[in-house]
């Protein structure tokens, strides 16, 4: 037994459940992509032996408290962060046994005293005899239930044998059923067909349609049996088509009219048929090709001789149907849902109110006006719940979830568990601590290596040669500037300057939103040596002249073919024949009808192109510019040429004419009245919209910003400097010379003088939008190409290598930023990140990203060290390697630490928000794995088997493809709650899979030279 624990309790089991708990997680995240959160859940997160796993890592971290002393004073801020561990495993512990989740819904005028739990349950009871059980259904799960009944003295037993995901009620012919009517209509405004079936006494409600089949109340159709014909009567004119010859004939209200299958009926704009009837016939549950919020679990009942299966259909959340059967001399029951939880007080919701963006259908906020009503307590309580602002009460608290389509109605998530939230806060406080001390505590690892790399540093100084600017021009764009007309300088400055209001609601100025236009078009920042304002006044001036110019972007080589691009460019023209017949129209149709998850890249490509000269013909028209406010200022802003009904007749003659006259007046080369025009733009955004406007100052900005765009313009400096700097370190390797001192106080000189430029470029943008620069996918590349240049000048003050790898590093990552399928815009927030948390949570995690990227980064030049590492220069070059693993080192644990804060820092995020610091959502699944995987990196020296510097830089290397599935795969190829964060990703680049074999290649040449070295040293 003692051998036992101490094999459990050994660092190599230590390092086994590193990876194991990470692979698990992983494994799961994929399950759910492709099955469903309900599918992870029972094959991976709700298992005993994933919960086995944690338990043993709990006992590994207990036992190595006491085995290795990390009570001591030198060593106790090691003790404090693995007390830490300990700490939220037991409060997770405590929520997930002890807790409980649930939703409570409630419309306008009404009041609830119950919530439906988060967990599921299965109900099945004949008379008295009950089972209630817990369960997690999933395709890949089905079998969850199963109970035995005494029904007059025979044992029948009852168990789940399948399960059905979006499902969906099909009538099939049964000799001891009842009637059904298989109906089929489709709305005014609604795509496609939608199903119904009917049983006796059933009734549909849809507004504007009512139909029903032997009910007793008035319907719009009723209808009902003569035998087994099947007629309806209506109280409104009906239209009867056959769909054969399409011949219609009309019936007058009230009309008893025998009901014809697959005979097409009107009413008004619905239009319905019967596609059967069947007088006997029972119901069961088919896979669903659209959703249908209902999910059916397929029970067989069998009492040893007979069997039968029968659908019981419910839905995660959702309060539960009773099922029916008749059985023996009772009845046996059966219900899949959620379980209906009483709590001791009420609550009354009195207004749900809905803001959105200024003419925009975006959400700016949604928040409950509430009474909290508790008889127990005297309470009567006049409560406001909000995103992000709960309500608290006998240890329940209530977050602003959702709400219902017609918004009439609040779903409220309910989360009881005081005490598994604190003890999981008081070990992230912990942590916390435990962190901050370890980089302080002279006895910590960390400081080990600081001290480590000043008694092992090499005095190297490195230089760098002034450098030019680089330029690029496309070849597509030669020698089509002169068939495009000059606008003035003064005309186009007037026109970027005006106030737009966005698709998305945002007050812009029109320089951002014309720098949108011409990057989503053409994925350029100008077209011909125009600037975007230009451009896009030009194309409104001239659009005879742009629909002939190859303007508009195609990314996919086949679709070239196709459309006889050149140099990835097309015309509008060529889109069209000489009858004005759009050439793809049926090819983009064709990819609009399939699922997107079914779309290969072609068909993708053809909705973009679509896309693109959609853009190109709302520009032409000035539909996208919506420049002129509204009295209402949630409405959204008229464009040129409106029918503003509600201004006077002079300001409602300038919106709908004032544009033509600007159009002719650049056309003549009137610059002055065109000039006037745009004044009285601006003159009446000011009048109109004064309350909406932000100040001019952020107007500068926002245009400053567009114009300098200070990412694309400094991240070829951040290569090219980033590039030299390491050339020269490797040639002065060789030359085995130092270089001057002026040389490399130069280069450090330079590369701040970036950093400076990039860190003003983020302040600039938090103060244009208004919110913390790292909210979307752009702006958190961008933070992390920061983040790793901070990172590289506080490591590399000495060390000039580690700042050219970083300023390379940061290169890339501005590089990334900008490619076509990241999105720049400046946007507004959802209502979930209007929060002091986006600022906290996101900057320390992304932060993380920066150091661990420096990490790999040093991982990957030390294995191309030990490449050129020789006989001649083994001396000098070991050295380097030490200092750069050591630098390593130091990179990879301060970025771990920012992870683990920020992982844990977003999970009380989630708490304020949605009510739980831990869903298994996968973003925060692969942080976590990502923590895991380098605690283990760090760990590694502590195992003879894996220690050592070529293992260690490996491993650095490797493991930070969990950072890029973090950050990238899951925003891009996953499913999850952080889909606010997205952007345009199809497929995986080509260079990745190049990229992958590059660095496979380059670690087994250094795994050969190393071992190589290794043995030379060994015999010597």
């Amino acid at each position: 037994m003692k051998k036992l624990y101490s094999f459990i309790t050994s660092l190599p089991v230590m390092a086994f459940l590193f990876l194991a708990l990470a692979f698990s997680m992983a494994i799961a995240t994929f399950v759910e992509s492709s099955y469903g959160t309900s599918t992870a859940r029972a094959l991976v997160y709700n298992t005993r032996w994933f919960e086995a796993l944690w338990a043993l890592f709990a006992l590994n971290l207990l036992n190595n408290l006491v085995k290795y002393k990390f009570f001591t004073r030198r060593r106790f801020t090691l003790g404090l962060f693995h007390i830490a561990f300990i700490v939220m495993i037991l409060g997770a512990a405590v929520t997930r046994f002890f807790s409980f989740e649930g939703v409570m819904h409630i419309r306008e005028n009404q009041s609830a005293n119950f919530i439906l739990s988060s967990n599921d349950y299965f109900y099945a009871g004949f008379e008295n005899q009950e089972k209630v059980k817990k369960v997690r259904f999933s395709e890949l799960t089905p079998k969850q239930f199963a109970a035995k009944f005494d029904v007059n003295g025979q044992t029948v037993k009852v168990k789940a044998v399948g399960y059905i995901k979006e499902a969906e009620r099909k009538a099939i012919a049964s000799e001891t059923g009842e009637a059904v009517i298989d109906f089929v209509f489709s709305a005014p405004g609604v795509q496609g067909m939608q199903s119904y079936s009917f049983r006796k006494g059933e009734a549909l409600d849809y507004p504007g349609f009512t139909a029903g089949f032997e009910v007793n109340d008035t319907r719009v159709v009723n209808f009902f049996r003569q035998g087994d014909q099947l007629f309806m009567t209506s109280f409104a004119q009906l239209e009867e088509t056959t769909m054969a010859t399409q011949e219609t004939v009309s019936f007058p209200a009230g009309d008893t009219i025998p009901v014809k299958p697959m005979f097409l009926y009107g009413y008004g704009d619905f239009r319905f048929l019967i596609r059967s009837f069947m007088p006997k016939a029972t119901f069961t549950a088919v896979k669903s090709q659209v959703e249908t919020r209902e999910d059916a679990v397929m029970i067989q009942i069998s009492d040893g001789i007979k069997k039968q299966v029968v659908p019981v259909f419910g839905h995660s959340g959702v309060e539960p149907d009773t099922l029916r059967i008749p059985l023996g001399n009772g009845t046996l029951k059966l219900a899949y849902g959620a379980l209906p939880l009483s709590v001791p007080f009420s609550i009354h919701l009195n207004d749900f109110q809905l803001e959105r963006y200024p003419g925009s259908q975006s959400p700016s906020s949604f928040a409950s006006e509430v009474t909290l009503k508790d008889e127990g307590k005297g309470i009567d309580q006049n409560i406001r719940i909000f995103m992000n602002n709960t309500l608290n009460h006998r240890g329940y608290k209530f977050f602003q979830s959702s709400y219902d389509m017609d918004e009439q109605g609040t779903i409220l998530s309910v989360n009881h568990d005081f005490w598994g939230t604190w003890i999981s806060y008081l070990g992230y406080a912990l942590m916390i601590i435990g962190f901050i001390s370890s980089l302080v505590n002279k006895g910590s690892y960390f400081q080990y290596l600081v001290r480590r790399l000043k008694e092992n540093s090499v005095k190297t100084v490195l230089a760098i040669l002034l450098l030019g600017g680089l330029s690029y021009q496309s070849s597509a764009q030669g020698g089509m500037e002169a068939i495009i007309p000059d606008i003035d300088d003064n005309v186009v400055t007037e026109f970027s300057e005006l106030w737009v209001q966005g698709v998305d609601g945002r007050i812009e100025p029109v320089s951002t939103l014309t720098s949108e236009i011409v990057r989503k078009v053409s994925k350029k920042a100008s077209l011909y040596g125009k600037s975007s304002d230009e451009v896009v006044l030009s194309m409104i001036a001239h659009p005879e002249i742009w629909q002939t110019l190859p303007i508009i972007k195609v990314s996919n080589s086949t679709l070239e073919s196709i459309l006889g691009a050149q140099n990835k460019f097309i015309t509008i023209q060529s889109l069209f024949d000489e009858q004005g017949n759009y050439k793809i129209s049926e090819a983009v149709r064709a990819a609009y009808a399939k699922t997107p998850a079914f779309r290969n890249r072609v068909e993708k490509e053809y909705i973009y192109v679509d896309e693109r000269v959609n853009i190109c013909f709302m520009v032409f028209q000035g539909s996208l510019f919506h420049l002129f406010p509204r009295e209402q200022k949630e409405d959204t802003w008229y464009t040129p040429g409106a029918q503003a009904e509600e201004y006077t007749a002079g300001d409602s003659i300038f919106i709908k004419s004032g544009f033509q006259l600007l159009i002719q007046s650049i056309v003549e080369n009137n610059s002055s009245d065109a000039v006037q025009v745009l004044d009285a733009v601006g003159n009446f955004q000011i009048k109109y919209g004064s309350d909406l406007l932000p100040s001019d100052s952020k107007k500068r900005a926002e245009i400053t910003f567009n114009k300098v765009n200070p990412f694309k313009r400094i991240f070829p400096f951040y290569l090219l400097f980033g590039f030299l700097l390491l050339f020269v370190l490797f040639v002065n390797i060789f030359r085995q010379k130092q270089l001057p001192h002026i040389l490399r106080y130069s280069f450090f000189g330079l590369i701040v003088l970036l950093f400076l430029v990039h860190t003003i470029g983020l302040i600039l943008r938090w103060y244009i939008s208004g919110h913390a620069p790292w909210s979307n996918g752009y702006e958190s590349v961008v933070y992390v190409a920061w983040a790793a240049m901070l990172a590289g000048l506080i490591f590399g003050r000495k060390y000039p290598m580690v700042v050219g790898t970083a300023a390379f590093l940061s290169g890339i990552a501005l590089f990334v930023a900008h490619l076509s399928w990241m999105s720049p815009e400046v946007t507004n927030l959802v209502p979930v990140l209007k929060s002091y948390w986006l600022t906290i949570h996101v900057a320390v995690i992304t932060a993380s990203y920066g150091f661990i990227g420096l990490s790999m980064f040093l991982g990957v030049l030390v294995m191309i060290l030990i490449v050129m590492r020789n006989s001649r220069n083994q001396v000098k070059v070991t050295g380097f390697i030490d200092q750069l693993t050591t630098i390593n080192e130091m990179s990879a644990t301060v970025g771990l630490y920012f992870l683990t804060i920020g992982t844990f820092l977003g999970g009380i995020w989630a708490n304020e928000s949605w009510g739980r610091y831990w869903g298994w959502d996968p973003k925060e699944t692969w942080s976590l794995i990502t923590v895991l995987i380098y605690s283990f990196v760090v760990h590694m020296r502590l195992i003879p088997s894996l220690k050592g510097i070529y293992n260690y830089n490996v491993a650095s290397i490797i493991s930070f493809a969990s950072v890029m599935m973090t950050y990238f795969g899951v925003n891009y190829y996953l499913t999850g709650l952080h889909s606010y964060g997205k952007g345009v990703a199809d497929g995986v680049n080509p260079a990745v899979p190049g990229a992958i074999v590059l660095l496979a290649g380059l670690m087994i040449w250094a795994y050969i030279k190393n071992s190589k070295y290794e043995k030379e040293n060994t015999l010597e």
